[in-house]
């Protein structure tokens, strides 16, 4: 599909994208580009790229597609940095859990002479880094694309057929629909993990069973990464953790009231949207 793919930051998603152009011949070549000369070390050894640079310039300036898949904090910055080195007509696009400011952010910087298309694959692990990289990271798995009215219909075509190609169910979301949602079927369910955790002792955590190991598994996610995420969509999150709380109250005065009827009535509702997602 691409000459020459790079990938700014090549962790466990970038990383996970390079082995899975390369196990599928996407591009005759992966190019990393990384901040510090470990990292980039790694995700040769790992093979998620042909070769490695700490140059972002050198890096992206043949590139016929340019992924930004940096720590949250650092997206913006990348975006605006290789810009102005891509090459005409090179297509960029990210890989964040939140889509409204960086994409128009994007739309606003973005040269004429290339194309920005805003995206977010739903996959990951609860452990960070190249190393843990893994090319069937997407199998089956949700990616949204956020197109805006200033995005090229050539390169949205293209990069709807990219994570197809790597076996993505993609989805199309304005980059508001696209937060609103995230906040409830993610942001939400990684802050009540979190707190869920941090409301029970160390010597209590030590008796957990299985259902409180599933229920808080995404707790052990990177802290830094979801602290910038709940703060870029602050408000969508707000929101939903008003519904989830509102939603509480009716269980337990259910639970106060004995009345085992409607607390039935409402747990085979929450089971059944469960199970129709496998």
């Amino acid at each position: 599909m691409f000459k020459k793919i790079a990938i700014i930051g090549v962790g466990l998603i970038g990383g996970s994208i390079g082995l899975a152009v390369k196990e599928k011949k996407l591009a005759k070549e992966v190019i990393g580009i990384g901040r510090r000369r470990s990292s980039i070390r790694n995700a040769l050894k790992k093979g998620a790229v042909d070769r490695a640079t700490l140059d972002l310039r050198e890096g992206v300036k043949e590139a016929d597609l340019i992924i930004v898949a940096t720590s949250v904090d650092k997206v913006m910055t990348k975006i605006k940095e290789a810009a102005p080195c891509a090459k005409a007509k090179a297509i960029i696009i990210d890989v964040n859990g939140t889509k409204k400011n960086v994409v128009e952010y994007a739309d606003k910087i973005m040269p004429k002479r290339i194309c920005f298309v805003g995206t977010h694959p739903l996959a990951g692990l609860d452990q960070s880094g190249v190393l843990f990289a893994d090319s069937r990271l997407f199998d089956n798995t949700v990616c949204i694309i956020t197109p805006t009215r200033h995005t090229n219909k050539t390169a949205l075509r293209k990069i709807i057929r990219f994570w197809e190609r790597l076996s993505a169910r993609v989805k199309i979301l304005s980059p508001q629909a696209h937060d609103i949602v995230v906040a409830r079927v993610s942001h939400l369910p990684h802050i009540l993990s979190y707190n869920l955790c941090s409301i029970i002792s160390s010597k209590d955590i030590k008796m957990a069973g299985s259902g409180f190991k599933d229920t808080t598994r995404i707790a052990k996610s990177n802290p830094d990464m979801w602290a910038d995420i709940f703060l870029q969509n602050r408000s969508n999150l707000l929101r939903s953790i008003d519904d989830f709380e509102r939603s509480l109250k009716v269980l337990k005065s259910y639970i106060i009231r004995n009345k085992k009827e409607q607390l039935l009535k409402r747990l085979a509702i929450a089971k059944g949207k469960r199970e129709s997602i496998g």
